[in-house]
């Protein structure tokens, strides 16, 4: 048995060795190849932030035996990819197999008292899907929580874990919803209410934006409509959904300032030391934030702003700058901010009225997000999304198109990701949600 001493001290430390040390082909893993697998998994910030407060209890045994498995299965995978070491390899795909056969049983009875803590290793085995790119597996595993989900019901999901796991779960289908333009169940007031009845304060802000994004997929379903058969009845009631959807996102906005006031500024390059110097730096300050969790909101607010405007200007080209401008004036109102104004070096609802605007904000706060990511122990559920949005906005720009890349390069779980080349399976490329095409 391994000295517990040496596995505390190991487990103190792997950060530190898993970053600096290239692992050799002869290096003997077999004592603490669990404790090591599992760490290197959570040095992969993009999962750790997507899986905050339940992948971590997944791993070390404390939400299931199948999620333990099913963990065990990705870890070992995902250690075995980037560090080809393929016996681990074959053994991650050996121990998915088992957690896949595993599973069956326990969906064939679903209405049981344990069935919403499947919600885990189903979640962990599309993460594994999605580092294999395997497109058939992953929609296997989505028909499952989404079976799985609606058998149980939003009450099932109240309690932590599964309340953050749910709230992941929630952010995947919500994306994927957007990817195929279909109208989901998560858009419905109950599962956007009832998770959170029982501790109403534990609703992030990321939470509730994603109530917004969630109201997405319908319309772009009805857009999609349109194009085919216009109805002008129709078009009139989607437009003022998205106006009342815009109203309620510049609300969140408002609201944001006026508890986190003060928490965004600008530094130098030269006076910021984590800041990447260039001499083809399109900006010569970085933006800043008091909290990473600050950072995450905004850039996921102005991805929301995006998908609402860019609806907007399909339906109502014309109106939009003047729709926009009520709407801001509607929530700064009904949020008690009407005429106040604030020295921020961050947009404010009414002072945008394109894509460009918020797609080059979300790479100001990208950039401080890729210098304080291994920081970061909190939630980002929709981690990628909105500078995968933002680039499919400025790719026609060489000088963002560089830029975005770079700051993209400059951690290997992200390396590649808008060319779809990335191996570290973080998700969906940029591309299948791109907004619509237009130049507002």
């Amino acid at each position: 048995m391994k000295d517990r001493s040496t596995s505390a001290s190991l487990n103190k430390n792997y950060s530190a060795e898993l970053t600096q040390t290239p692992v050799s082909a002869s290096l003997n893993l077999v004592s603490f190849k669990s404790d090591i697998c599992t760490a290197f998994l959570l040095e992969n910030f993009v999962w750790r932030s997507f899986g905050c407060k339940w992948l971590h209890l997944a791993a070390s045994g404390k939400i299931s035996p199948l999620a333990l498995q099913a963990s065990s299965a990705l870890s070992q995978s995902n250690f075995g990819s980037f560090h080809r070491q393929q016996d681990m390899k074959i053994n991650g795909s050996i121990l998915y197999g088992k957690a896949v056969r595993s599973l069956i049983p326990e969906l064939s009875n679903p209405m049981k008292t344990a069935a919403a803590a499947l919600i885990v290793p189903i979640m962990i085995l599309l993460i594994h899907e999605s580092l294999l790119a395997d497109s058939t597996g992953s929609a296997s595993h989505v028909r499952g929580l989404i079976q799985l989900m609606m058998v149980c019901g939003p009450a099932m999901f109240q309690k932590e874990p599964l309340r953050s796991a749910f709230e992941s779960c929630r952010a995947m289908l919500i994306t994927i919803d957007i990817i195929s333009k279909k109208r989901c169940f998560l858009d419905e007031e109950n599962w956007q209410s009832v998770p959170w009845v029982i501790e109403p304060n534990s609703k992030s802000p990321q939470n509730y934006l994603a109530d917004i994004l969630g109201t997405v997929p319908g319309m772009l379903e009805d857009d999609a409509a349109l194009s085919l058969q216009d109805d002008s009845m129709a078009r009139a009631t989607l437009l003022d959904r998205v106006e009342h959807q815009l109203v309620k996102l510049f609300q969140w906005r408002w609201k944001w300032e006026k508890l986190n006031r003060f928490s965004a500024w600008e530094e130098l390059v030269s006076s910021n030391p984590s800041a990447v110097p260039g001499q083809d730096r399109i900006f010569n300050s970085i933006l800043c934030f008091s909290a990473f969790e600050q950072a995450t909101e905004i850039v996921l607010y102005n991805a929301v702003q995006m998908w609402l405007v860019g609806l907007l200007w399909r339906l109502a080209q014309s109106e939009s700058p003047a729709i926009i401008s009520s709407a801001a004036r509607i929530a700064a109102t009904q949020a008690g901010t009407f005429e106040e104004t604030n020295v921020t070096p961050l947009l404010l609802p009414g002072m945008s009225f394109s894509l460009r605007e918020p797609a080059i904000e979300i790479c100001r706060v990208f950039e401080y997000q890729c210098l304080n990511a291994q920081h970061n122990r909190g939630s980002a559920l929709f981690c990628l999304l909105p500078i995968g949005l933002a680039y499919g906005v400025l790719e026609r720009e060489s000088r963002y198109q560089y830029w975005i890349r770079s700051m993209l390069d400059l951690l290997p779980v992200m390396k590649g990701y808008v060319l779809g080349q990335n191996v570290m399976g973080v998700g969906f490329h940029y591309r299948s949600w791109r907004l619509p095409e237009i130049t507002p």
